[in-house]
């Protein structure tokens, strides 16, 4: 073997042990994402949690993860991309920690803030470093994949991983299952993670990063509050007013802005922007109803919470076996193809769980969970390949950042959006259905009241009206279903124009995102 062959060979091997290294926080972040909605009856019932306090629980960490990833991408672009990721999986860690010590409500959405905020500044930067260190764009399309594949697969494994631990344990395992694994993935870091810093002639846009988290917070306030206080609420509306007058000063800032915090004209490349609302599509969609299925799992079909996530193991096989081939594709034939496919797959699984309410098994909607693993997995691996094909490495930070925090700021809303439309839903439902058992009208509006406790307290009274409650959760579900699947196949037609064959191969690394779209 010559000598050049035996430096190619340890440029490869250090290639992949950088991937390696970037993968386990990764596998952190992902996991939270799911892992939480198994715990969620437990924390219910042990902090005495309304649905409304579980939405701001999940809520909290996908808020600020969304929020801030545009700010770390960019910190990692200017100060180094190493230097973020560190940061973000120490702050991680002591989020974990606050949450597994918690004893309120309140305690457990500020810890979970904190772990949003490290999340943030991992998910980007981690990208950022495999478009630094893979410069084939073939070869990143591969790593890319496996990176991917590996995030689907915590994301689909969480239920399964979280169900058996908060069963034996408690809620709190799930939490200090990360210490270890952090703690491992710190020293890695630290000692084989390359520094790479592409755009230190920029500064931080403050400005832009205060504007995004407050619009952001003001939507995400108003869709959890309103079934609760009323759509007409005073506190509602100004909620959705602050939030759309702070998005227009946000684009008015990052317009003028020198240093913009997210350069509005990487939105001219249709690529680019394709597969970025494809992401928001699928986390607005399929993800943010996969917490309302643990539900209805655990509290309508009394499923454990062990149970509930092995009933959808399968999903993560799938999702590790689309992701890589997704990636092959895209190299292949460009981003449009996978993309579509798999939103189309999630937007199939969706419609086919409103076909089972209160008296389903496995054996009827397995196929819904298959479905759900290759919608994942076809979907995450074309939108990070065709965001990183799209920019220049200096913007490597700030694309994987916008791409990210558009796809986690469509699971927050997907999540209160669908929430509130399912809340809604089963609110009036019940009330109709306790209506036609001709019960009294305060033994109606304390069971109708009751629903913001979860169902599972209304329908533990056992009888007619814990059947009514069940029924009614259900057809709230069907209704939140039936509107994700609608968007995710209309996402997939639009996906499908704006990507095409666009991700197979790199723009010109001296050229602007602008001029890539001639």
């Amino acid at each position: 073997m010559s000598t050049r062959q035996a430096r190619q060979e340890r440029r490869e091997s250090n290639r992949y042990l950088v991937l390696t290294v970037l993968c386990v926080p990764l596998v952190l972040t992902m996991l939270q994402s799911t892992v939480l909605s198994t715990a969620l009856r437990a924390i219910q019932l042990d902090l005495h949690a309304s649905i409304t306090d579980v939405q701001w629980i999940v809520a909290g960490y996908s808020l600020t993860f969304a929020a801030l990833m545009l700010t770390a991408g960019t910190f990692g672009d200017i100060h180094g991309r190493k230097k973020a990721f560190v940061l973000g999986l120490l702050v991680f860690l002591a989020g974990a920690v606050a949450s597994a010590l918690a004893t309120s409500v309140p305690l457990l959405i500020g810890s979970q803030l904190v772990m949003g905020f490290g999340a943030a500044w991992i998910t980007p930067t981690s990208l950022a470093i495999i478009r630094d260190v893979f410069t084939d764009p073939k070869q990143r399309a591969g790593a890319i994949g496996i990176w991917a594949g590996i995030g689907g697969a915590a994301v689909s494994i969480g239920p399964a991983v979280g169900g058996p631990m908060v069963d034996a344990w408690g809620w709190q395992s799930i939490f200090w299952m990360y210490v270890p694994i952090a703690v491992l993935g710190l020293i890695a870091c630290v000692a084989y993670l390359p520094e790479s810093v592409t755009d230190g002639s920029r500064r931080l846009d403050l400005a832009g990063t205060v504007l995004s988290i407050a619009w952001i917070a003001a939507v995400v306030y108003g869709t959890i509050e309103g079934p609760r206080r009323g759509w007409t609420d005073q506190w509602v509306l100004g909620a959705y007013a602050v939030a759309l007058v702070l998005f227009v000063v946000f684009i008015v800032v990052e317009l003028r802005s020198k240093d913009p915090m997210l350069d509005l004209r990487t939105f001219r490349d249709s690529g680019f922007t394709g597969s970025v609302f494809a992401g928001f599509a699928v986390y607005f969609g399929l993800f943010a109803i996969t917490y309302y299925m643990m539900i209805w799992l655990q509290n309508i079909l009394g499923w454990s919470a062990s149970g509930a996530g092995l009933a959808i193991l399968p999903a993560l096989l799938l999702s590790m076996v689309a992701a890589p081939i997704a990636g092959w594709m895209t190299s292949k034939f460009g981003g449009g193809i996978p993309l579509s496919l798999g939103l189309v797959a999630a937007a199939l699984s969706l419609w086919g769980a409103t076909f089972y309410g209160v008296g389903a098994s496995l054996a009827d909607y397995w196929w819904v969970v298959l479905l759900i693993g290759v919608g994942l997995g076809l979907t995450l691996t074309p939108i990070s390949v065709v965001v990183m094909s799209r920019v220049p490495a200096r913007s490597a930070g700030m694309a994987s950042g916008a791409a990210n925090a558009i796809r986690q700021l469509g699971g927050g809303i997907g999540i209160a959006v669908l929430g509130a439309l399912l809340t809604d839903r089963m609110t009036t439902s019940t009330s109709d259905r306790l209506t036609a058992m001709h019960l009294p009208e305060e033994v109606r509006a304390k069971v109708v009241a009751g629903i913001s406790s979860g169902a599972s307290s209304a329908s533990r009274q056992g009888g007619p009206i814990g059947d009514a409650v069940k029924l009614a959760f259900v057809d709230g579900l069907h209704l939140a279903e039936y509107v994700g699947a609608a968007i995710l196949l209309g996402a997939a037609v639009i996906t499908l124009i704006l990507v095409g064959r666009k991700g197979s191969e790199d723009i010109a690394s001296d050229r602007t995102p602008a001029a890539a779209r001639r």
